[in-house]
């Protein structure tokens, strides 16, 4: 955090990309105010907001029609049957509110609160056992009671996450990028350290020195395990997971994970294998990676309010969008490879 501020840098504040559901909500909440409104006019009301791409307006259009959401009269619309069994009681009031509770979710080891985690990292598909990182150790996620925001963990033994990262919510190419630019040696300008910082910097160059490539990544094996560690951010690995998932499956089996700066894959995975495997990632889904599309639950869409209104492949897509750093996935990929062995392992 200390270089990015030195250099200036600010993240962006930008909207969720490709909105579907709350394009669906609109115009249901357009139809109510209104009694009725036209098909082709809805959208004067929302002005330039861009929501989704025109193909997918038509879709989900038909799609509250077909399931009973709108009824249509010739090219005006009106709410429909299932709407006004779900929402006419309460008046409403559900439809008028996009978000109704807190987003963060409790995570709870026995009775003892340890902490938040953004819901996404409960929510992104994985296999086998899924694991967090959070108040400085591993956890394994028992389950999961959505109604109450509230997530049941054990310590764990298993794959752990960098023990400097305090949160194991998805984190930016840039913030992750930072974390690698710093323990390869680069210094925040205008800011002294004290004397306990830089041990514990120190210490941390030291210890993770064989994860680091000034130009590459690094696939490291170590006390059994293989990891890719990218430094590419939580959304930029999950694209690289979903292409590799797509050319060479045997990388990803039950074990595979996905974090903020690595992935883990099976045991016997080798540096010619995986050049070999993203050769063919380039081949299939070109330089820009922008087919490739991230895994998503069917718990995720489930959570996602209002997807109920989309057709499935919809909701799915505008779910992994928002799981997805495209440019900088391919921008890792793209860096070469260097494979090592830890002394320990």
């Amino acid at each position: 955090m200390l270089l990015l501020w030195s250099e200036g840098f600010v993240e962006s504040i930008t909207a969720p990309p490709t909105p579907a559901h709350i394009a669906a909500q609109q115009v249901l909440a357009i139809t109510l105010q209104e009694r009725r409104v036209g098909r082709h006019t809805w959208r004067d009301w929302i002005g330039d907001l861009a929501l989704v791409d025109p193909e997918d307006e038509v879709l989900v259009i038909e799609t509250l029609l077909e399931r009973g959401w709108l009824d249509a009269d010739q090219d005006m619309l009106m709410v429909g049957p299932e709407a006004e069994g779900r929402y006419g009681r309460r008046h409403f009031m559900e439809l008028m509110s996009v978000f109704t509770s807190d987003p963060q979710v409790a995570v709870l080891h026995g009775r003892t609160e340890i902490g938040t985690v953004d819901p996404m990292v409960l929510l992104t598909k994985v296999q086998g056992p899924r694991r967090i990182a959070l108040a400085g150790r591993s956890w394994a996620v028992n389950s999961v009671d959505w109604d109450r925001k509230r997530a049941y963990v054990e310590p764990s033994d298993g794959v752990g996450l960098a023990r400097w990262m305090g949160s194991s919510s998805p984190l930016s190419f840039e913030l992750v990028d930072a974390m690698r630019r710093t323990l390869l040696g680069a210094e925040p300008r205008g800011v002294e350290l004290t004397r306990r910082a830089r041990q514990k910097l120190d210490e941390l160059r030291e210890e993770l020195a064989d994860r680091l490539d000034p130009d590459r990544t690094a696939l490291l094996h170590s006390h059994g395990e293989t990891r890719w560690w990218t430094w590419a951010g939580t959304r930029a690995n999950a694209v690289i997971w979903a292409a590799l998932n797509e050319v060479a499956p045997h990388f990803c089996d039950s074990m595979s994970t996905v974090t903020n700066d690595h992935l883990v894959l099976r045991s016997d995975t080798t540096a010619a294998a995986l050049r070999e495997a993203l050769l063919l990632v380039k081949l299939r889904f070109g330089t820009d990676l922008a087919s490739v599309v991230p895994e998503v639950s069917e718990r995720a869409i489930k959570d996602l309010k209002f997807s109920d209104m989309l057709p499935s492949d919809l909701a799915i897509r505008t779910l992994a969008v928002r799981l997805s750093d495209h440019p900088r996935a391919a921008e890792v990929m793209a860096r070469g490879l260097v494979e090592r062995r830890s002394s320990e392992g």
